[in-house]
């Protein structure tokens, strides 16, 4: 049999250790780096490419083009090369943000375009491109999201368009139905008889 002073320590010794544990759990959290700008534009190119199930190629190029203010047919031989859409969108962004940083060197999307793609078929990262082209990636980052997060509204604003939700459906005919029984209600009721004073 255990006795109660062995029963204490051990849960003593496991309430410790169960501390240093939390305690050095949550300081190595704060102690590891964030994650890269590379490694979140990666997850975000993931994104974009997962975004695009349920959508025709034509519709997804489209929308693309019109968020990045070029034309499709740049984003169809894009697409047409074996890119992805996350692949295609990060490119874009890229490129959108050499024509804003040098607009002299590279005046138009496909001039800045065929630069990202040269540095691309080199084998390099997007970190390292987006250095070589003297950019930062947080601001590519921001608008690659910010074009994800527009196309997914701008699909899901196309795939409810003209449908009636079924909750709207049923309120609007609970509300006119009761509009409907009001009326009937007011015509048929009894005048209001005068109320007896008390004594």
């Amino acid at each position: 049999m255990i006795s109660k002073s062995k029963v204490m320590n051990l849960s003593q010794v496991l309430w410790i250790m169960g501390s240093v544990t939390f305690w050095w759990g949550s300081l190595s959290a704060q102690l590891l780096p964030p994650a890269s700008e590379d490694v979140k534009l990666r997850v975000t190119q993931q994104e974009l490419d997962e975004d695009t199930a349920g959508r025709s190629e034509k519709a997804q190029a489209e929308a693309l083009a019109r968020q990045f203010k070029v034309e499709p047919s740049a984003v169809e031989s894009l697409r047409n090369s074996k890119q992805g859409w996350g692949e295609i969108g990060i490119r874009l962004g890229l490129a959108q943000g050499l024509t804003k940083a040098d607009p002299k060197t590279y005046p138009t999307m496909a001039k800045a375009l065929q630069k990202v793609g040269d540095l691309r078929t080199q084998k390099m990262g997007w970190d390292a491109i987006a250095k070589e082209l003297g950019l930062a990636l947080g601001p590519v980052i921001s608008e690659v999201q910010r074009v994800r997060q527009e196309m997914r509204a701008e699909a899901k604003r196309a795939a409810t368009e003209g449908v009636v939700m079924p909750e709207r459906a049923l309120e609007r005919s609970q509300t006119a139905q009761a509009s409907q029984s009001d009326r009937a209600d007011k015509t048929q009721r009894p005048k209001r008889t005068e109320k007896l004073q008390r004594p």
